[in-house]
């Protein structure tokens, strides 16, 4: 990872009970039974005034317990904001919906009512009166866990004192109420993963239930109509130079080029009765799919053919229609676009590390300077937007940002590169619990200070809208040493096994540096990077272009580095794949050293 993390660190349920501690008056009539991970936790209660009393008193006890507690304001674009309007305003659909986009397994959601008056008998005293209601509801299940109604009374020289201390009062009341039940619910009854998540978007699962549910229904003469997924479309490389190649360096409204035919070549997937598929108008070629074929596109039980048709596209067209027709006469219809329009990454390097149980890292910071410095050349494209972290800039806050922020700006033909080289850990207290380490992290206090993977997941799968995105993750380094010793001295890596579930099936691909239980070494002999991303700019400054097209594709990079890595290893470093379809990724000859 770059280590195995075991010391330093307590259990989240042990830190549960210590916020208790600070909170004697919550423990009257609990009887909380709770040894595992706190649900990641979110807060809207509608209150009149910009005191907020209510939510500020829950979300210090939520901290103060030891929940990773998401941060609403942390939503700063404009959709996000508006659904969080809509969810102080008690609007329970747009809280679930940001709940879910942010990462939230359970939402606790509530109203604080009020009323004040003068003291009777005169003089200048304020008499507050208040009722809090809260609720919470598990986000897989979609279910209330928990309710609870308190009242409190409040005497102050002014209406704002009074107001604050009876809500405040209210809130400690509904706070003893209502949270042991939620944690005997979590601990009772486990996490529904399936349940949560919705497919990747441009997934065969998404792609094909969507086409087939859009069909007219005017158009059916019975049965169902099938369903449509594109699992790749590249431009391929062309006489002429590198502008017509399909890097995606010809983009929409570039000039000087009319006349340009570029030629594309698609491959989809109809799931389904089908009498045939059009592509760019004409019929595409059908042929059946092995049973383990449609089971590794997570249609398994389905009836699927895969298509394919290779054509040229003019430069000023962008976008490929396809068309299928059921047996039933139903047509469905899907859009693809061979070229990419923008390029998008996030690229951070973490060697420096603020805390001292945590060893730095010599190459890694050079690892993602090097990457920066290729995907801003000619030679890949260059890229339109990078946002680059190093060291003391990658923080946890930052990496979110970068990740939930700056990446929701790609549209659905763009691309999309994570790069990340750095520490990797499993919280101590709770190994399946995953973690990238930013330069702030604490061993002692992951979850809180820890960059985990399940909001690497949450980011993929809910904000990031682009259909071609590719993970490179560095993150399974040793202690900076090219013996592989393990950080702390363990012997395991689950970090590298961690990124294996970021997708479901679909067009987005994953490449890791190592697999389960290996570490990725580092060295002066790489040339001053670690062993993985020095092949990988190797391949991608040309040695990966293995058939000599002058373009290196994900699937070509891969080869070239899984095998001299393995070889500069003695095979003690296995990098992995994962991801349907591939990526032009370089122009051979391009400035990219």
């Amino acid at each position: 990872m770059r280590g195995n993390m075991t010391t330093g660190a307590c259990r989240p349920a042990m830190l549960f009970f210590a916020g208790l501690l600070l909170l004697p008056s919550v423990l009257a009539g609990q009887a909380i039974v709770f040894s595992g991970e706190l649900p990641r936790t979110m807060v809207f209660i509608q209150e009149e005034g910009r005191g907020k009393v209510a939510s500020r008193e829950m979300t210090a006890f939520l901290l103060e317990a030891g929940f990773p507690v998401i941060d609403p304001a942390l939503a700063i674009d404009a959709s996000a904001q508006a659904l969080v309007a809509a969810a102080m305003n008690g609007n329970d659909g747009a809280a679930t919906q940001l709940g879910r986009d942010w990462g939230a397994q359970v939402l606790i959601l509530g109203v604080a009512d009020y009323a004040t008056r003068a003291s009777p008998g005169g003089g200048s005293l304020i008499t507050a009166t208040t009722e809090v209601a809260v609720r919470a509801l598990r986000l897989d299940l979609g279910q209330v866990v928990s309710t609870a109604v308190a009242d409190a009374r409040a005497i102050e020289a002014t209406d704002q004192a009074a107001r604050a201390k009876a809500i405040r009062a209210a809130t400690q009341e509904v706070i003893g109420q209502f949270i042991g039940p939620v944690l005997n619910d979590w601990e009772s009854r486990t996490w529904q993963e399936a349940a949560y998540w919705v497919p990747d978007p441009g997934s065969v699962q998404a792609a094909t239930s969507q086409t087939a549910s859009a069909a007219p229904s005017s158009n059916g003469g019975g049965g169902t109509a099938p369903g449509l997924a594109v699992l790749r479309a590249d431009v391929l490389p062309a006489d002429g130079g590198a502008a017509t190649r399909g890097i995606g360096v010809m983009r929409r409204n570039q000039g000087g080029l009319s006349g340009v035919q570029n030629v594309v070549r698609l491959e989809g997937v109809v799931v389904g009765d089908a009498d045939g598929v059009e592509v760019h108008g004409q019929p595409a070629q059908m042929e059946a799919m092995t049973a383990e074929e449609i089971s590794r596109l997570g249609l398994g039980g389905a009836t699927a053919r895969r298509f394919t048709r290779e054509f040229t596209l003019p430069i000023s067209q962008d976008s490929v229609h396809i068309v299928a027709r059921g047996s039933g006469g139903q047509t469905v219809q899907t859009f693809a676009a061979p070229r990419i329009d923008k390029r998008w990454a996030v690229v951070v390097g973490v060697g420096e590390y603020a805390s001292e149980d945590i060893p730095d890292l010599e190459f890694a910071p050079a690892d993602a300077r090097a990457v920066k410095d290729f995907l801003e050349s000619d030679a890949a494209g260059p890229f339109d937007e990078v946002l680059y972290l190093e060291n003391e800039q990658a923080t946890g806050a930052a990496m979110r940002e970068a990740l939930f922020v700056f990446l929701q700006q790609a549209d659905w033909d763009d691309l999309v590169v994570i790069y990340y080289a750095g520490h990797g850990a499993p919280d101590p207290g709770r190994p399946d619990n995953l973690y990238l380490l930013p330069t702030d992290a604490d061993l002692g206090s992951l979850a809180a200070t820890g960059f985990p993977m399940w909001d690497v997941k949450v980011a993929l799968r809910r904000q990031i809208a682009a259909e071609r995105v590719l993970v490179i993750a560095d993150a399974c380094h040793s202690a900076g040493t090219a013996d592989g010793d393990a950080v702390g001295g363990g012997e395991a890596n689950e970090i590298a096994g961690g990124f294996q579930g970021l997708f479901s099936p679909s067009r987005r691909l994953m490449m890791t540096a190592a697999d389960t239980n290996e570490f990725s070494l580092e060295d002066e002999r790489w040339g001053g990077h670690g062993v993985f991303t020095h092949f990988m700019l190797d391949g991608l400054r040309g040695a990966g272009d293995r058939d000599g097209n002058g373009i290196v594709t994900f699937t070509e990079l891969f080869e070239h580095v899984s095998e001299s890595v393995r070889g500069a290893t003695n095979g003690r470093q296995n990098p992995q794949r994962s991801g349907l379809g591939d990526i032009p990724l370089a122009i051979v000859g391009g400035s990219g050293s």
